[in-house]
């Protein structure tokens, strides 16, 4: 007996131990997740420092080991730089160079004593021992109250970095995680002067780039043409037109496509790189935006046709306003998409273009007015062309369609014209849609008429 309740003592036991061991495991995973969303510190300057030192150590350990992980820890250091003077077109890049060489600086010459960094979230400036890096207080913008690592400090990482670079990384530190590019091991010292910002051996293989962009735009321009051969041996015309849509901005991105994929492997910097990347991208969106265009064109082009083939009566020109609507729309859609990715303020230039939207359509309200008549006549179709109506006290024969007005040919032999947005809400009788017409006589019967007579004639 006592062996077997110390059997069920010992299964009691056991169950409560893998249970709590569990729970621990769920909470152990709950707070790993939690840490993941949890917001950089910057409040004050301890917080702001040791924020970007304990990010950017994550990010030097997880280099060789979790590439995905590595790049989440430098953005979270990112976050501890005030970025805002930074010009928006590469600034992501900008900010991971900018953090790396800072590390890279503070742990060649100072260990961090944390309880001798301010904590005071009033303070305004906060400078490094020794050193011209400053965290300061952001007093405006999105950012306003948080401190950061100042525009100067960001702006000068590099030059910082090149002072001492030669100096040892100090005791139980691990630097920015900057590692020697591999021009530095293969390109000859003689072709590392610069001109401009840009070495030699940069200027030559910019030059053998473009030559190959040049080369790939030529083999893009031939396989389209092959392309061409085929699709004009089908019976059809819409592959026709969709290879001619395609064959000029295809061509144009195997060139600049080229150009963008190589731009980060040439490890150019600094303003250099900021008018190169401004280039080079503003010319691959554009081209982007040539695609689109054309793309939206075809698409409209094809519901065009099918729209006359099933409607003729239809007005060709609100067909037509219809397709360069759409691409109207694909135009600005992947410009504005080009311009987000180039790092400009997308949000205020839409609000911008939505202000002055309003005081056009304020302007030409009875205009845009029309136009929507135009469109609901279209769609709802109380009447077509040729059809005779009464609307507006006036009757006639629907002559024309158009944007602004519908005109009506009168039986004077007049012609009027009836703005559409009065006519989309005016009662119309179409008279042209009639399937009986009622007819009235009115006979003078002479006083004394035999009624055989009548009935007769009735009959």
């Amino acid at each position: 007996m006592r062996i077997f309740l110390f059997c069920c003592l010992l299964i009691v036991c056991a169950h409560h131990f893998l249970q709590g061991a569990e729970n621990s495991g769920v909470q152990r995973e709950s707070l790993i997740a939690a840490q993941r969303l949890a917001p950089v510190k910057t409040d004050h300057p301890r917080d702001t420092l040791r924020s970007f030192m304990q990010a950017m150590d994550r990010y030097v350990r997880a280099l060789d080991d979790d590439a995905e992980r590595a790049d989440d820890h430098l953005a979270q250091a990112v976050r501890c730089l005030d970025l805002s003077q930074t010009n928006p077109v590469g600034r992501e890049a900008l900010g991971r160079e900018a953090a790396k060489h800072l590390k890279e600086v503070i742990d060649r010459v100072i260990i961090i004593e944390y309880d001798k960094v301010p904590d005071d979230p009033g303070g305004k400036r906060w400078r490094l021992r020794h050193t011209e890096i400053v965290i300061h207080r952001v007093e405006q913008g999105d950012r306003a109250g948080e401190h950061l690592f100042s525009p100067d400090t960001v702006a000068r990482a590099s030059e910082f970095y090149q002072r001492v670079r030669d100096l040892p990384l100090l005791p139980g530190t691990l630097g920015g995680g900057i590692r020697p590019p591999w021009h530095d091991r293969y390109i000859p010292h003689g072709l590392k002067g610069e001109v401009f910002g840009v070495a030699y051996w940069q200027w030559i293989v910019m030059t053998v780039l473009i030559f190959v962009g040049l080369v790939v735009r030529h083999i893009v321009k031939a396989i389209a043409y092959i392309v061409q051969g085929f699709t004009a041996r089908t019976r059809a015309n819409w592959d026709d037109q969709l290879v001619a849509a395609l064959k000029g901005p295809i061509t144009h991105l195997g060139t600049t496509g080229v150009w963008f994929a190589s731009l980060h492997a040439l490890g150019i910097t600094g303003t250099a790189y900021t008018v190169i990347s401004l280039l080079i991208k503003g010319a691959f969106f554009i081209n982007v935006a040539y695609l689109a265009y054309n793309l939206a064109g075809f698409l409209g082009n094809q519901c065009e046709q099918r729209l006359r083939s099933q409607h003729p009566e239809l007005n060709p020109g609100i067909l037509a306003l219809i397709t360069q609507t759409l691409k109207i729309l694909a135009l600005i859609f992947c410009l504005l998409l080009g311009a987000e990715n180039m790092g400009f303020n997308v949000a205020g230039l839409i609000a911008g273009l939505g202000i002055g939207g309003l005081a056009v359509a304020l302007a030409a309200k009875d205009t845009l007015a029309n136009l929507l008549g135009s469109v609901m006549i279209m769609i709802d179709r109380p009447f077509r062309m040729g059809d005779y109506i009464v609307a507006r006290g006036v009757e006639g024969t629907v002559e024309k369609i158009g944007f602004r007005s519908t005109r009506i040919r009168t039986l004077a032999n007049s012609l009027v014209s009836i703005p559409n947005a009065e006519l989309a809400l005016a009662n119309i009788d179409n008279l042209g849609m009639r399937e009986y017409r009622r007819i009235r006589e009115t006979y003078n019967l002479v006083f004394g008429t035999p009624t055989d007579r009548i009935i007769a004639f009735c009959s």
